[in-house]
């Protein structure tokens, strides 16, 4: 037998489908361990984990959260304990990959248990919310979706057969061939935040960096870049942080943007894991929109700038940004290891910040070989 892989689905409503992709992974010599995450009917086809148990790791017992008649708290437990399981099942290595198919509920329930596994677990989703926004369900994670064209309902057919086969093959493809994320002992992995306005001095920075040694992992500060970040660095896989576009920490606070964080609390975990830090202002001065008429009613009298005709990029208030420097402040004074913030505006500055954060690094070095030698 090959490696296993999990196909999350609410059987009441897409067993068909699930058997359908469970028969095709199993003629290629794969384990298929089908997960129901539907708590509302019985299944169409024989699990190998019931949604009785996916409830129980959520904290309930199914038939008590059936009789809260909240969906909203139905489906966050069912979410909540697939994530729980499924995490489970990875750390004990009983599964390699992770396959979900589903309408707007199934969609929900598989995402949140595929953005508890970890970057690099292979992940994919077959939904028929696919082809519009989907960050509420691949927040941060790397997780790959696909749109289902037809219903899932009332079993493969001509169109469905063609998508899910292809789901199918695409999850075994990264099993077979993908990579899980790592970092050997030896590199020094430095994070970049960037936006279009902060490039050039964003690319003179990873040049720098590059050219003594570091390995650099650029983030768009688009709201997913920076979160994901966040939980990289928590996770320790970045050593040292060039943060020259703390955009996102200006619409967390305003609460409004296309590029609010998928999780609130930029600036926070470099300081809470006492990692280098240099810190820059760019983008902080506007909020990011689609269109012209994605804007807010109420910010149109605001000063636009239009970065393409798709981007507005809309100016923020005195009295906001005075909001924003202030978290800004409490969040950089609260971190455990070196932080120097710098005003940053091309590519001309960028060298400084480089070598503020090598100097930061190597006196953290040095310092640890100090402590070593005592």
């Amino acid at each position: 037998m090959k490696a296993t892989i999990a196909i999350l689905a609410t059987l009441d409503t897409k067993g068909e489908e699930a058997a359908f992709m469970k028969g095709l992974l199993e003629a290629q010599g794969y384990g298929a361990l089908i997960v129901d995450v539907g708590p509302l009917g019985p299944p169409g086809v024989t699990p190998d984990v019931s949604s009785a148990e996916v409830a129980r790791w959520g904290g309930w017992e199914l038939p008590g959260l059936i009789k809260t008649q909240e969906r909203d708290r139905v489906m966050a437990a069912m979410g909540a304990g697939a994530a729980k399981l499924l995490f489970k099942m990875y750390q004990a290595k009983r599964i390699h990959g992770i396959v979900g198919i589903g309408g707007n509920q199934g969609t929900a329930i598989a995402s949140m248990a595929m953005r508890a596994l970890p970057f690099g677990f292979p992940k994919y989703l077959v939904s028929t919310v696919a082809s519009g926004n989907i960050r509420p369900y691949v927040g941060c994670k790397d997780i790959g979706m696909v749109f289902s064209v037809g219903d899932l309902l009332g079993g493969p057919n001509a169109v469905t057969r063609s998508v899910l086969a292809n789901a199918v093959a695409a999850v075994v493809g990264m099993v077979e061939h993908g990579a899980s994320l790592t970092v050997t002992p030896e590199e020094r992995t430095v994070a970049v935040t960037a936006l279009g306005n902060t490039e050039p001095a964003v690319r003179e920075a990873v040049r720098l960096l590059h050219e003594r040694g570091f390995q650099v992992i650029p983030f768009h500060a688009s709201g997913a870049g920076g979160s994901a970040m966040e939980e990289l660095i928590a996770e320790g896989i970045i050593h040292a942080v060039l943060d020259l576009t703390p955009h996102e920490l200006t619409e967390e606070v305003v609460g409004v943007g296309a590029y609010v964080p998928v999780h609130a609390g930029r600036l926070k975990a470099a300081g809470a894991k006492g990692i280098p830090q240099v810190v820059s202002t760019g983008g902080m001065e506007y909020l990011a929109f689609g269109p012209r008429e994605s804007i807010p009613q109420r910010l149109r009298r605001r000063r636009i700038y239009m970065h393409n005709p798709y981007n507005a990029n809309v100016k923020v208030s005195n009295a906001e940004l005075a909001r924003v420097a202030a978290t800004m402040a409490e969040r950089l004074n609260a971190a455990r290891g070196p932080v120097a913030v710098l005003n940053i505006n091309d590519a001309l500055f960028a060298r400084r910040c480089v070598e503020q954060l090598i100097d930061f690094m190597d006196s953290e070095k040095n310092g640890r070989n100090d402590e070593q030698r005592k």
